[in-house]
């Protein structure tokens, strides 16, 4: 008897901790701002024999505001804004500008080899979202969770290359034309937030974000001493996106 009185007055007493410890967060809103490390994931991030744009894009950096209203103690609705900074290896471009300057080197009477020099520019993701955002508190520190849908502009790359025969003669130029597409994406994600004071939070976050850009009417075009230019189209849909990890602070009110 003496046992069960016992764990009554322990569940009580967990159950009055929790209540309090919930109670020590009554903020509704939440302005913060974040930075940190991107990584691609989809079509554009693994490697594919088959497309030129498969393993273009490399790790990067990104910039992250939000704004989240606690509706209940619970549940709320959180909107962000981030801009992501992912950097280019050309590496699948050379491939196939490879490909193409092999089939043209007959043609003009070329038997050397042949180097490149590449300039690239970076891969941009840009997205605004919105949607529910879960609350749990534990002392002070709060946990949150989200799912969201809304605007995302992808911008794929400028890419120039030039190349120079072994012979001397025959220069090589490459160029990937920038292309930029609108279109609906979702993202999901969660933070940790600890207070370091009345207002004022450090928080971990987590994010991912993905769409299916169409980049239309973009080419590989490659020039070969005076060959005519050769060029590879690409117009197809590719699912996209990345995956952040930063910190950030935060003010909360």
């Amino acid at each position: 008897m003496k046992f069960r009185r016992y764990h009554i007055f322990l569940f009580v007493l967990s159950a009055l901790s929790i209540s309090k410890s919930f109670a020590q967060n009554d903020k509704r809103s939440f302005l913060s701002v974040t930075a940190g490390y991107s990584l691609p994931v989809g079509e554009l991030a693994r490697e594919k024999l088959d497309d030129p744009f498969a393993g273009l894009t490399g790790s990067g950096y990104y910039g992250q505001a939000s704004y989240d209203f606690r509706v209940t103690r619970w549940l709320g609705l959180k909107l962000s804004g981030s801009m992501n900074l992912n950097k280019t290896k050309p590496e699948p471009i050379i491939e196939r500008a490879n490909e193409s300057v092999e089939q043209i080197k007959p043609l003009i009477n070329e038997t050397s080899n042949h180097s490149w020099q590449s300039n690239v520019s970076k891969w941009k993701f840009n997205a605004v979202m919105l949607g529910p955002a879960l609350y749990l508190n534990f002392n002070k520190v709060q946990f949150e969770a989200h799912v969201q849908g809304g605007y995302v502009q992808v911008t794929s790359p400028t890419v120039d290359m030039t190349g120079a025969f072994e012979s001397g003669q025959n220069n090589i130029t490459v160029r990937l034309s920038p292309a930029s597409t609108k279109d609906f994406g979702v993202g999901a994600g969660a933070s940790l937030r600890i207070p370091m004071g009345n207002t004022l939070y450090f928080h971990v976050s987590g994010d991912f974000l993905a769409t299916e850009a169409e980049l239309k009417d973009v080419a590989i075009a490659v020039n070969v001493g005076n060959y005519p230019q050769f060029a590879v189209p690409i117009n197809e849909k590719r699912f996209v996106g990345v995956a952040n990890v930063g910190v950030g602070f935060g003010i909360m009110f």
